[in-house]
């Protein structure tokens, strides 16, 4: 500072050894000084390529006001301005890039108060990663937050810190209603000596006695079993008198379900990682009080007819559609929520018009087929019924071929109130198409933005995620 010899300060800002130097600095200097160091920075950040490069100077920049009683407003905004395009942060993407930035993140971390539920979790996420002691503190910030995302990914982030202090500080203040997941034997232990939590998620190569052991049988009413190679047979589960929602991930040893006929299980899901081609395992048909049935599998040869026709089911999802006979669903007239991972070819007038006659379908969710895949709606097909449509692109296709697409689709879902279209990759979309929908009141856009010269009515609210930046 005597020197005036600020372009050094400048030239060392991306170097994590001189963050102390810089704000020292900052602190010491004259208004005039501090403006010109801070315009440094914000330079120096802007003139960077590499993204993670150019938010660590523009986060010390940040930093450095704290130590800026002093300062040209302009100066200030313009350093809160580039800060501003990422805190706080609203996707798991800007969460992981903040963590690379390293410990100096924590202290600009803002909340609880104030945030929206996306940013909660994703500050929450953010501290996690760094995974240090002071995360921790900003993390315990959010155990009441009113966001159940933010609390739920409290119950996720176990792992990345010492296992009893995280269950003494974190796991055993977290309201019965968050799911806790366990990875390893010890945090099983450590739920244990909690006294069990009526819903967890354990993760790992567990036998059933171990499970029974450490999860409080006679309080679990939510479990979900994932990545286990070693549970063959669901017997163990008659232990468990409460339980209603079952999932298992990635249980490929698994062969049958029949063990479950006379539990009240409500809910029951059976997938595994993408990509891959699990078999659904027998037994499905003994099941009587299912109401909701998630199944990423592939079905026996006898289709829909292997599924529980006897139960109430009035939620269905298929993770792999393709060569099942739709006719047959029709055994479910209480269906009220139907969800298919992507529309298969195949799909004909007899299997549109099944759809048609479910009178009690709420909810209607589907993907779009391979790369330059139609939808062979059949003509003056109508759903009035469905109140809440979602539609998800995971192709490339582009959003001028989406928009062209839904354009004939929608008119077959007059009665849609609520319209959530999601994309894998940013795209444009036009709104014009919505006219087919007189009833609608939210539209929710999931990485695709409104084309312009089409703005929405005032009385459809407009939900986009990410959430734009203003």
């Amino acid at each position: 500072m005597e020197d005036g010899d600020f372009g050094l300060l400048v030239s060392h800002a991306e170097d994590s050894q001189w963050e102390d130097v810089i704000r020292m600095a900052v602190a010491h200097a004259r208004p005039r000084e501090r403006a010109e160091i801070l315009r440094g920075l914000i330079a120096r950040g802007d003139g960077i390529e590499d993204r993670r490069a150019r938010l660590r100077v523009h986060l010390l920049a940040m930093a450095c006001l704290e130590h800026a009683t002093e300062l040209d407003p302009r100066v200030r905004d313009e350093v809160r301005e580039r800060a501003g395009a990422i805190l706080p942060p609203r996707t798991r993407e800007e969460s992981k890039l903040l963590a690379e930035v390293g410990p100096l993140v924590l202290e600009l971390l803002p909340g609880p108060e104030g945030l929206e539920e996306d940013e909660a979790r994703e500050v929450v996420a953010s501290a996690a990663l760094i995974g240090s002691d002071a995360a921790l503190e900003v993390m315990k910030r959010f155990l009441h937050h009113p966001s159940a995302d933010a609390r739920h990914q409290l119950a996720w982030s176990w792992q990345e810190f010492d296992t009893d202090r995280y269950a003494q500080e974190i796991i055993q203040h977290l309201d019965a209603d968050v799911t806790v997941t366990a990875t390893s034997p010890s945090e099983l232990r450590a739920l244990k000596t909690l006294g069990g939590r009526p819903r967890v998620s354990v993760s790992g190569p567990f036998t059933a006695s171990e499970l029974l052991d450490a999860l409080q049988p006679e309080l679990i009413q939510s479990l979900a079993i994932t990545e286990n190679p070693e549970i063959t047979d669901l017997a163990f589960l008659r232990e468990f008198p409460s339980l209603e929602w079952l999932s298992l991930w990635g249980c490929p040893a698994v062969e049958s379900v029949a063990p479950l006929a006379d539990l009240h299980i409500r809910s029951l899901g059976i997938s595994g990682p993408p990509g891959t081609r699990l078999s659904t395992p027998r037994g499905l048909h003994r099941l009587r009080h299912t109401r909701s049935l998630v199944l990423y599998a592939t079905l026996p040869p006898e289709g829909l007819a292997a599924l529980p026709t006897g139960a109430p089911l009035n939620h269905l999802f298929l993770g792999q559609p393709s060569g099942v006979e739709f006719t047959s669903v029709t055994r479910w007239p209480q269906l009220r929520t139907l969800q298919l991972d992507h529309i298969p070819d195949d799909f004909d007038e007899r299997q549109w018009n099944a759809l048609a006659s479910l009178k009690e379908l709420e909810r209607f969710a589907f993907g779009l087929g391979a790369e330059g895949g139609t939808l062979h709606l059949p003509p003056g097909l109508r759903l009035p019924q469905v109140r809440t449509l979602e539609i998800f692109n995971s192709t490339r296709r582009p959003g001028s071929d989406l928009s062209c697409l839904l354009s004939s689709a929608l008119p077959t879902f007059p009665g849609v109130r609520k319209l959530q279209l999601q994309s894998t990759t940013d795209a444009p979309i036009g709104l014009s198409l919505l006219a087919a929908l007189p009833d609608l009141q939210e539209l929710r856009l999931s990485r695709l933005h409104p084309e312009p010269g089409h703005p929405l009515p005032p009385h459809i609210k407009l939900t986009r995620y990410p959430r734009p930046r203003t």
